[in-house]
């Protein structure tokens, strides 16, 4: 009887929650029209000011801050901890089960790990590029100013997950995707318009205008999430389980990682054995590319916190609806993209970034049909992650990783770009087609367009 009364509560709860399939359904167009119309905000931003740079630069000036802000990608992940994805997951899991202690204490606890994580990592960062100048050939000014990028953007991530995972979705995502994009373009157009063009712009000065940014959207992005914290929360007394958050994280750390190798790996290598002006040429076709991932980008950001929920009730039927319907709108979005870019890139780059960079045409339609596949697979990551199966998605992300570099290895002294591009897509193919084997046996789910499993 005593069992079967918690049962009741625990429905209700989940019913005074999302109010039912319609009320789930309205919430879930709120927040893909929200995030789809933030996500393209944010891609014409930056969009608009990698035209910027890359024509006021050049090839080789673009080349090195594409390769800085490479860098601080990839370090920013460690630092990470893997707790963004496992913030996003509980926090959503603790508010069905009104859990507000446990909810204090993993943000305060993630937030000090990551801060403590992301200032160890500028730090050694920095002497390793200033020790390595000589054998580098690098521009150690460059690299060592974007390291500041670290802490703020590791620290973003921890915020926006908090926002999202209290079902914040759009706000979550307002910091980065429009107010730091918007007052980076700011910047640079500003100094564009000074100096009437005249002088070059250093990629010290890019770099210093994206810090400047980056710090801007941190302080409003905490702001939110100040405003939004539930009552309970605030008076609630914080506790811990961290060797519980630990253990969940370690394996999304590995899976942040891996994730940012496939997508950072060809910029860094081609800049190691190519030079900054192929990396610059590649970057150009990556942004590209980027616009036909746009849609599956938005499409996750938004049903992260559903998936837990479903997940969480058991509602396995209504699970599979909402990812079948949100690959196949992933697909309609992304294919239309790879056609028009793949087919008309060498105009295209010509005439958004300049003559220089019509060499990447190739290289982007290739991207670009890597993309579609990756569109059609679904959200495979994101549901492994958001049912507690994160060791499969490290796994099939490990697998992409290694293919990645050890086809990169090969393919780039031979092929340059295009042999970057031909990595990266055959990686990012493999990987999600594991994925999707992976989701099929843990869950009997089909995260594919196709949707034909049937419960």
């Amino acid at each position: 009887m005593v069992h079967e009364v918690r049962s009741l509560t625990f429905a209700n709860r989940l019913r005074g929650l999302w109010g039912g399939q319609g009320t789930l359904r309205q919430h879930l167009a709120r927040a893909t029209a929200g995030s789809a119309a933030l996500a393209l905000s944010s891609k014409l931003l930056m969009l608009l000011t990698s035209i910027v740079l890359a024509r006021w630069m050049g090839v080789e000036g673009y080349g090195a801050y594409v390769t800085a802000m490479a860098l601080v990608l990839l370090l920013t992940v460690p630092t990470g901890l893997g707790l963004p994805t496992l913030v996003i997951r509980l926090l959503a899991s603790y508010r069905v089960h009104q859990q507000w202690g446990l909810m204090r204490g993993l943000l305060v606890r993630g937030n000090q790990a990551v801060l403590g994580a992301s200032l160890v990592m500028a730090l050694a960062a920095a002497a390793a590029i200033w020790g390595l100048e000589d054998r580098l050939g690098l521009v150690p000014v460059v690299y060592v100013l974007a390291l500041a990028l670290i802490p703020l953007t590791a620290l973003g991530a921890m915020r926006s997950a908090a926002l999202r995972g209290l079902h914040h979705v759009i706000l979550g995502q307002l910091p980065e995707n429009l107010i730091m994009p918007a007052l980076f373009l700011a910047l640079v157009a500003g100094w564009w318009l000074v100096m009437g063009g005249s002088a070059a712009l250093s990629p010290e000065l890019a770099i210093l205008a994206r810090i400047v940014a980056t710090a801007a959207a941190f302080g409003v992005g905490a702001a939110l999430l100040l405003r939004r914290l539930p009552n309970e929360f605030r008076h609630a007394r914080p506790s811990y389980d961290t060797r519980k958050w630990a253990r969940a994280a370690g394996p999304l750390l590995f899976l942040g990682g891996m994730s940012i190798i496939n997508t950072q790996t060809d910029v860094l290598m081609l800049a190691a054995m190519q030079g900054t002006e192929s990396a610059g040429i590649y970057g150009a076709a990556a942004r590209g590319a980027e616009l036909v991932a746009f849609s599956l980008v938005v499409v996750n950001m938004a049903i992260q916190p559903t998936i837990s929920r479903c997940y969480a009730a058991g509602e396995m039927q209504r699970l599979q609806r909402v990812i079948t319907t949100a690959a196949r709108v992933t697909v309609a979005l992304a294919l239309p993209a790879a056609l028009i870019l793949s087919l008309f890139g060498r105009p295209i780059l010509g005439l958004v970034f300049g003559n220089e960079f019509e060499r990447g045409a190739l290289c982007l339609a290739i991207l670009c049909g890597a993309q579609v596949v990756n569109a059609g697979a679904g959200s495979v990551g994101n549901i492994l992650n958001m049912t507690g199966h994160e060791r499969d998605a490290a796994l099939g992300l490990a697998l992409g990783a290694f293919i990645n570099v050890v086809l990169n290895a090969v393919l780039v002294p031979v092929w340059d770009i295009e042999g970057a591009a031909l990595a990266t897509g055959m990686s990012l193919v493999v990987w999600n087609v594991f994925l999707v084997t992976r989701v099929r046996r843990r869950l009997s789910l089909d995260s594919t367009a196709i949707g034909l499993v049937k419960l």
